[in-house]
């Protein structure tokens, strides 16, 4: 039916085709007449922000005193490395541009925030303040698992039927 509200995918740089991909699984592994499900947003941004898993940093990122100030732990006791702080001013921009669409709910998907909530956060909050936007939906809120394709999938199945339920 496709009745949902038109919603806005903001996702770590880098991975804007992430949840067009998927997870590659297939059922009838030779059938060569391969449908995939359309995608549920209106319009993606990729938002420069970085976080990694800090047990995967080379020894040479080890060694750096600059880089080890930015581990931090998460909420899942892993330790992770803040590479990229969240860039709030182009966060800001994004915003613009999605409430510039008439697009009023989004869902924000972020490469390890079951474990680093701060950055999803940080947009949650921001969006709220611009007082514009019916929902916003945040991964980690929504489903706190390290898979990052099913993570983004259910948020933004999410994103799209919550304002519709809600009215």
């Amino acid at each position: 039916e496709r009745n949902g509200e038109p919603i806005a995918l903001l996702i770590t740089k880098g991975f804007r085709d992430i949840l067009r991909i998927g997870n590659q699984s297939r059922p009838k592994i030779f059938d060569l007449k391969i449908t995939r499900p359309e995608v549920l947003y209106q319009s993606v941004f990729e938002i420069e922000e970085r976080v990694r898993l800090a047990q995967f940093m080379s020894d040479d990122e080890k060694q750096d005193e600059t880089r080890l100030n930015r581990i931090v732990t998460g909420s899942t006791n892993e330790k992770v490395f803040v590479e990229q702080a969240l860039n709030v001013e182009q966060v800001r921009q994004t915003l613009q541009a999605v409430k510039q669409q008439g697009i009023k709910s989004i869902a924000v998907v972020f490469m390890h925030s079951y474990t680093f909530q701060k950055h999803e956060q940080m947009v949650k909050q921001m969006a709220l303040e611009m007082k514009c936007f019916s929902n916003v939906t945040i991964s980690s809120d929504t489903i706190a698992m390290f898979k990052f394709v099913p993570r983004g999938q259910t948020s933004c199945a999410d994103a799209y039927l919550t304002p519709c339920i809600r009215d």
